[in-house]
């Protein structure tokens, strides 16, 4: 659009308006007083312009999220706050839908014949200045990412990923050029694996994975590849355009939000108490639970692990944000209906192992008083001090220590947790093969070694491959491997008339692109 209004030209025009409005209302109800053409062709301008400027105001998305300051650079971003923007100014080789699921955005096709050696086409798109997206972008970017200069926090994903001497990289005993990433010509990049990995695509949406621009850029410009360009960025907003007429949200304003209100804002990413309306709740790939130390030589046992379960599952512990689980997979991965509850008579079980109240089972549990860490603990202690042959001993501990601790093994119950970077159960298992560098409770099962290097393999078609995991699923919850609480959820708020929303998305990632606005015409 030509018609280009700062907020004050805006404000002036709306006043303007209110009184031209006046006019025409005196003008239809006292007979057309003082309504010469050329009034009449006047107040027609300038409600045509009106109209423009709502148009504009309804096409207009506000993302509010509580930061101190915007990140620009996929390699630093510490959240899903920062995230954001970055989402909406470049594309990766891949992005999510709506719905959460991975699907082509820079590369429109891959190919692997051993789940190793990946080679993905890139399509045509462009640079906001107009120059090609290369695979030479991409080894530029991942190079940056891994070299000593950046010293990216997240430059561990390309390890987790399984890229080629990546360790070796991150640890300075190989240059960059030897990663595993291969630009064979412009359009087609080669990704060398160290072992095969038939997830690797779902693994590529990561933030830390988007490319920036490596050419010169204009001065006070960030070139972007994405549905959205920079326009404008100031203290407390930033100002994105759509590259893409079709969008309906041709402009995005993102605003850091400091502890107030702001009625303006259309989402807001985990808001405040003081965001009472319009809160929704969107589950993540995160899971809560406590850990067994099963070097312990009473929690070794099963039957005790299974009595201390029986004991927390009446008592429905959950977060404040939080889906109620009992599984080690998220409760939005479990492909059939979670077990029932049958009674056990916990005393009974106790008493076969040797406990009495003479010689009670004597648990200490470690947690950090951070956030709603506490207040869990509280309401775990209480269930399991209901029985008379049980004693707890509550450590409270700081963040630090309850690594230590949790490293070290010096502990008997232990507050821990488990994030998933992409939408696969089996991120959620792999934790518990006994030679995991993640299997931090000594939990050995050989049956589940084997299931899980089977899983790896990838020889598998997606129904074996389900049926796999439910198997290994099953086979750590009847061995008592955790003790599942619950599945966290993402808190979000949204403005009524804001469309595109898809309540089952784990991603964490919502794009401005596919929002809308409910407009008082799309609903007659």
């Amino acid at each position: 659009m030509k018609l280009r209004h700062t907020q004050l030209q805006a404000v002036k025009i709306v006043k303007k308006m209110v009184k031209m409005t006046a006019c025409i209302v005196l003008l239809t109800s006292c007979d057309k007083l003082n309504s010469s053409p050329e009034k009449v062709e006047e107040i027609k301008r300038y409600n045509e312009i009106y109209q423009i400027q709502q148009a504009q105001i309804q096409r207009t998305l506000t993302r509010g999220i509580y930061q101190t300051e915007f990140e620009l650079d996929p390699h630093f971003v510490r959240n899903n706050e920062q995230a954001a923007p970055l989402r909406d100014l470049l594309d990766g080789l891949v992005k999510f839908n709506a719905k959460g699921e991975i699907q082509p955005a820079v590369a429109q096709s891959w190919f692997t014949e051993d789940h190793q050696t990946w080679l993905f086409i890139l399509n045509h798109k462009t640079w906001s200045n107009g120059e090609p997206v290369t695979a030479e972008d991409f080894v530029a970017s991942w190079q940056r990412l891994a070299g000593p200069v950046s010293q990216s926090p997240l430059s561990s994903y390309l390890t987790y990923l399984g890229i080629k001497h990546a360790k070796d990289v991150l640890s300075g005993n190989k240059p960059v050029s030897e990663l595993g990433v291969e630009a064979l010509n412009p359009s087609t990049l080669k990704i060398t694996l160290e072992r095969a990995n038939p997830q690797l695509p779902k693994m590529l949406g990561h933030i830390a994975l988007l490319p920036t621009f490596r050419g010169e850029k204009p001065q006070g410009k960030f070139v972007t590849n994405g549905d959205y360009q920079f326009s404008d960025r100031q203290e407390q907003q930033l100002q994105l355009v759509a590259r893409d007429e079709s969008l309906f949200f041709q402009r995005v304003k993102y605003v850091l939000l400091r502890n107030v209100v702001d009625t303006s804002v259309d989402f807001i990413e985990n808001p405040t108490a003081s965001h009472a309306q319009g809160i929704v709740y969107l589950p993540r790939l995160c899971t809560y639970f406590y850990e067994f130390n099963f070097q312990d030589p009473q929690l070794q046992k099963p039957e005790i692990r299974r009595a201390i379960k029986a004991m927390i599952f009446p008592a429905r512990i959950k977060g404040e944000n939080g889906l109620l689980n009992h599984s080690v997979l998220p409760k939005t991965m479990r492909a059939e209906v979670e077990n029932r509850w049958s009674p056990i008579v916990v005393e009974q079980l106790l008493t076969q192992m040797g406990i009495n109240s003479n010689n009670p089972l004597r648990l200490n549990v470690v947690y950090d008083a951070q956030g709603q860490h506490l207040q869990i603990a509280k309401q775990m202690i209480r269930a399991l001090a209901q029985s008379d042959l049980i004693r707890i001993e509550p450590q409270e501990v700081d963040w630090n220590s309850l690594l230590n601790r949790h490293a070290q093994k010096n502990y008997q119950l232990i507050r821990s947790g488990w994030c998933a970077d992409y939408a696969d159960p089996a991120a959620f298992l792999w934790k518990f093969h006994s030679q995991s560098p993640d299997n931090k409770n000594g939990y050995h099962n050989s049956v589940v070694d084997s299931a899980l290097e089977k899983l790896q393999k990838g020889a598998l078609s997606e129904n074996e491959r389900e049926e796999l995991i439910q198997y290994i699923a099953q086979q750590l919850e009847n061995d008592i491997a955790i003790l599942p609480l619950f599945q966290y959820q993402r808190k979000i708020m949204i403005k009524p008339d804001l469309t595109g929303i898809d309540l089952r998305n784990t991603s964490e990632v919502i794009y401005s692109k596919d929002l809308s606005r409910v407009t008082s015409q799309s609903s007659n």
